[in-house]
């Protein structure tokens, strides 16, 4: 009896842990980059924060994105203020500022991640942008080639 108890305990607290330990990787979490080039990101570029305490990947990424994400137009435009067409639309926001993770890499060795659902591992910096950065990137599919 006390040896089936143990493997039942046993077999619980490993079942537990299996899922405690399977968390999301934080790919598509939402972050605010810190910083923010004046007159908002350019929406042909692509831009990675690394270190980004919002992330548990610690990268910010900004998709293509036109504008200044801090504030959507559309709320800009609604407290009344100027120079609203500096801002990106809200759903573009969502779309394209998350947090990602390097799926692929140059760099033989280096620490990649899996891609989930809705993402695709999109080349994004070359290796002019350094080893510790350079390679492909999580990106949300619906954003890419648009």
């Amino acid at each position: 009896m006390s040896t089936m108890r143990f493997f039942l305990i046993s077999l619980f607290l490993l079942c537990s842990g299996v899922l405690v330990g399977c968390e999301a990787p934080g790919v598509g979490d939402p972050c605010v980059p810190e910083s923010i080039p004046e007159g908002g990101f350019d929406q042909d570029e692509v831009y990675l924060e690394t270190s980004s305490v919002q992330c548990r990947t610690r990268v910010c990424m900004v998709y293509q994105l036109g504008g200044d994400p801090t504030m959507a137009e559309e709320d800009c435009i609604a407290a009344g203020g100027s120079n609203c067409a500096q801002f990106a639309q809200g759903t573009e926001i969502d779309d394209r500022v998350y947090c990602t993770c390097r799926c692929d890499s140059p760099t033989q060795g280096a620490s990649t991640c899996e891609c989930p659902s809705g993402f695709t591992c999109q080349p994004t910096l070359d290796e002019e942008a350094g080893p510790g950065i350079a390679g492909s990137y999580c990106v949300r599919t619906s954003t890419i080639d648009e």
